[in-house]
C-alpha cells in the first residue's frame, strides 16, 4: 500500500501539469483548425460580451476577419432594463461607430443586444442565432473568453442545428494564461466556476450529456 501511495504521489508531482493543461483544453475547445482547413470563410464571427464591450476582444474578432476566416463580426452584449450611467443611450450605434474607427466597414458589423434572462447563455443563443438565420447565416465562429467556451459552444451548437447553422468555437484568454491557468487566481476561479455551470446546464437539460464527453 505504501509503495502505491508513493508511486501515486510521484505520478501526481510529475504529471499534474499535463493533466491540468488538458482539463483546460476540455473547457476551452478550439475549432479554428477546421476553419483554417476550409476553402470558404465562415459567414460570421460571433463575439460574446457582458454589459460592456472591451476593445481587445473586438480586435481578436477583427483578426479573424482580416485572415479571411469570417466575413462579418457580430458583437453581442447584454442589455439592462435600467439605464447605466456612462453608457451611451443608443449603445448599438455607439459600438458601430467605435468599431468603424478601428478599421471595420459598416457592412462587416452587426450588433445584437440580448436581455439577461435566465438561463442567460441559452437565451442569448436563441436570440442571436434566430436573428442571424434571417440573414441566411449558415456558419459561425463563436469567440468566447476563457473556460466559458465549452458551455457556450454547446448551447450555440444545439440552438444552431435546427436552424441549419454550423458553429465552431474559438476561445481567447485575457485575464490569465491558458497554458498556466492553475497558477493564477483568475484562472482557478474561472475553471471551477465554469465547470460547475457546465454541469448545471447538463443537469437542467439545456445541453446534452455528450457535451461532457465529446467536442
Amino acid at each position: 500500500m505504501l509503495i502505491l501511495l508513493v508511486a501515486g504521489a510521484i505520478c501526481l508531482y510529475f504529471f499534474y501539469q499535463p493533466v491540468l493543461l488538458e482539463a483546460g483544453k476540455f473547457l476551452a475547445p478550439d475549432g479554428m483548425r477546421k476553419a483554417m482547413e476550409g476553402s470558404r470563410p465562415y459567414d460570421v464571427a460571433i463575439l460574446e460580451n457582458g454589459e460592456w464591450v472591451a476593445e481587445d476582444p473586438v480586435r481578436i474578432g477583427m483578426k479573424i476577419l482580416s485572415s479571411g476566416r469570417a466575413n462579418r463580426l457580430v458583437v453581442v452584449y447584454h442589455k439592462e432594463n435600467k439605464r447605466i450611467l456612462g453608457r451611451a443611450a443608443n449603445f448599438d450605434h455607439f459600438l458601430i461607430r467605435e468599431m468603424e474607427s478601428l478599421g471595420l466597414r459598416r457592412d462587416q458589423i452587426k450588433v445584437i443586444a440580448v436581455p439577461e434572462d435566465h438561463p442567460v447563455t441559452l437565451t442569448e443563443a436563441r436570440i442571436v442565432l434566430s436573428a442571424l438565420s434571417k440573414d441566411e447565416t449558415r456558419s459561425a465562429i463563436l469567440l468566447v473568453e476563457g473556460f466559458h467556451t465549452r458551455r457556450s459552444y454547446w448551447v450555440y451548437k444545439q440552438v444552431g442545428a435546427p436552424l441549419g447553422i454550423e458553429v465552431i468555437s474559438h476561445p481567447y484568454f485575457l485575464a490569465f494564461g491558458k497554458e498556466s491557468w492553475w497558477r493564477e487566481a483568475n484562472g482557478v476561479r474561472d475553471f471551477v466556476g465554469e465547470g460547475v455551470k457546465l454541469l448545471y446546464y447538463v443537469f437542467r437539460g439545456y445541453i446534452p450529456i455528450k457535451s461532457l464527453l465529446m467536442t
